[in-house]
C-alpha cells in the first residue's frame, strides 16, 4: 500500500481547523512547554559497537533470571525449540487472512489442523480457527449463547478469573443481566445457590475449571443439574488438564472456551496469546470467528476453504456473529505444532507432571502457610500466608522467585502460586525454603 504523507497545505488546514497557527502552538497548548518536543534530544553519538555495549549495560538491570511460579492466567510453560523454528518460516510468518483459497492452501490446512486438534482435546464436534485470547473467547461464547437462546441473562462464578470478568463486562451489551454465584469452602461452585439464580431469562451458566483458585470443578454433576433447568452451559477449561480429566464435551458442555497459552506459548508482556472455542455442529451458524472446512476441487483433489462466511463481518457486518477479522493465527499455528509434536501421550505426561508438582508443593508447605481451599488443585493454588501477600511476593522476588498475584478479595494474606512442566522438584524445594524463611 502506498503511503502518502501530509503536505504543508494539509498541515495548515488541520491547524486552522483546530484554531492554531503552528505546530509549536499546538504542542504548547497540549503539554505546556513544547520546546523539549520540538528540538532533537541532546544525546551523544555512538558507533554501533559502543551503542550495543551501552544497551547491554542498561538491559543488565532487568531481573531476567527469576524462576516464574506466578499464576492467574499466564504460565511459564516449556516451549520446544521446533515450535519457533516452524513459526518463523516465511510462508507461515507472513501469511495473511486466506480470502483466496486457491493460493492459501498451506495457511488453510494449518488452520484446519488447529481446529481438529482443539475439537479432539475438548471431545466436541467443531472448533473455530482461534480467537484473540481466552478472555475474549469466553466473552464471545456468552454472546453466542444470547443469540442461541434469545435471552440475555448469564450466571458467572465468583471464582472466575477477574481479568476475564473485566473483558466480559466490556463485551456485553447494556441490556444484558449478569448475576454471580458463590463458592464453597472447597473452592468449588455453590451448586444450590447457582440453581436458585436460574430463571426463564437465563441464557447461559458459565463455569471455569480449574477456576481462578486452581480448584477443579465437579463438572459432571454441575452440568447435569444445569441442563435440567434449561440454560446453555459454557465451560472455560484448561486444555492440558482436559487430557487427564473428563473433557467438556463428555460432561455435557454446550460451548467450551480456553486460553491456548499453556500449549507452548511463552509469557511476554501480556501476549500474544490465542483463544480456543469449541462447540457442536447444531450451534455452528452462531459461532464467531473463521472456520475452515475440508473439500475437494473439480479434479477430486483434497483442499481447504473458509466456510460459512456469511457469519463474518467482511460479508454482512450488521449481522455478523463477531467483528473478529485478523485473528491470532500465527499463535494458533504454534499451538498446533506444539500439540501435534507432543501427541496425546505427551500432553498427558505434561498434565500429570503439572498435577504432581502442584500436589507436592501443597503437601510440603512450611509452617504458617496453608491452601485457602480444600478442593483438588491443578496447576495453581491459593495460599493463605502468615503475612500480607504483597510482602511475600516482593520478598520472594528478591530471592529469585516470582509468585502471585495477590488474591485480595479473599484477604490481604492470600496469593496464587502456579506450576508447569518447566521447573523441577529442586526448584520447588528451593521455593519452599524461601517461603519458610519469610
Amino acid at each position: 500500500m502506498r503511503y502518502l504523507s501530509l503536505t504543508d497545505k494539509d498541515r495548515e488546514e488541520m491547524l486552522r481547523a483546530l484554531g492554531f497557527s503552528s505546530q509549536e502552538e499546538l504542542m504548547r497548548d497540549a503539554v505546556g512547554d513544547a520546546a523539549p518536543f520540538m528540538e532533537p534530544p541532546s544525546i551523544p553519538r555512538m558507533d554501533e559497537n559502543a551503542l550495543y555495549e551501552h544497551m547491554l549495560k542498561l538491559a543488565s538491570a532487568n531481573r531476567w533470571n527469576l524462576k516464574i511460579f506466578a499464576g492467574g492466567g499466564a504460565y511459564d510453560v516449556y516451549t520446544p525449540s521446533v515450535v519457533n523454528h516452524i513459526l518463523l518460516r516465511s510462508e507461515f510468518y507472513t501469511a495473511y487472512t486466506p480470502y483466496q483459497p486457491e493460493v492459501s492452501q498451506g495457511t488453510l490446512q494449518s488452520m484446519y489442523e488447529f481446529q481438529s486438534l482443539m475439537a479432539e482435546i475438548a471431545a466436541m464436534e467443531v472448533s473455530n480457527s482461534s480467537m484473540y485470547d481466552g478472555a475474549t473467547s469466553l466473552a464471545e461464547a456468552i454472546l453466542m449463547a444470547f443469540r442461541l437462546r434469545k435471552r440475555y441473562k448469564v450466571l458467572l462464578p465468583k471464582s472466575l478469573n477477574p481479568l476475564y470478568r473485566r473483558v466480559i463486562d466490556t463485551y456485553l451489551p447494556d441490556f444484558a443481566q449478569v448475576e454471580e454465584y458463590s463458592f464453597t469452602t472447597s473452592g468449588e461452585a455453590d451448586l444450590p445457590e447457582l440453581l436458585s439464580l436460574i430463571d426463564d431469562e437465563t441464557a447461559a451458566v458459565v463455569v471455569q475449571s480449574p477456576n481462578y483458585f486452581g480448584v477443579l470443578e465437579n463438572l459432571r454433576s454441575l452440568a447435569s443439574a444445569v441442563k435440567d433447568h434449561g440454560p446453555l452451559l459454557v465451560v472455560h477449561y484448561d486444555p492440558v488438564a482436559a487430557t487427564i480429566t473428563t473433557p467438556p464435551g463428555e460432561v455435557g458442555a454446550d460451548i467450551a472456551t480456553a486460553e491456548g497459552q499453556v500449549l507452548g506459548l511463552p509469557v511476554g508482556f501480556g501476549g500474544p496469546y490465542v483463544g480456543i472455542m469449541v462447540s457442536w455442529k447444531r450451534y455452528i451458524r452462531q459461532m464467531p470467528g473463521r472456520i475452515v472446512a475440508e473439500t475437494t476441487d473439480v479434479d477430486g483433489r483434497r483442499g481447504f476453504v473458509t466456510t460459512l462466511q456469511a457469519r463474518e463481518q467482511h460479508i454482512r457486518r450488521a449481522k455478523a456473529t463477531s467483528n473478529i477479522c485478523t485473528n491470532n493465527q500465527l499463535m494458533a499455528l504454534a499451538v498446533a505444532v506444539y500439540t501435534s509434536l507432543l501427541g496425546r501421550s505427551g500432553l498427558v505426561k505434561v498434565a500429570k507432571t503439572t498435577f504432581a508438582k502442584t500436589q507436592y508443593f501443597i503437601r510440603n508447605l512450611p509452617k504458617g502457610y496453608e491452601p485457602a481451599f480444600g478442593g483438588t488443585h491443578f496447576r495453581e493454588v491459593v495460599l493463605r500466608a502468615p503475612r500480607p501477600a504483597k510482602d511475600v511476593i516482593e520478598a520472594a522476588a528478591e530471592r529469585g522467585f516470582l509468585v502471585g498475584p495477590a488474591v485480595s478479595p479473599l484477604g490481604e494474606e492470600h496469593l496464587l502460586v502456579a506450576f508447569t512442566d518447566r521447573y523441577t522438584k529442586e526448584d520447588i524445594d528451593a521455593l519452599l525454603k524461601v517461603l519458610a524463611s519469610l
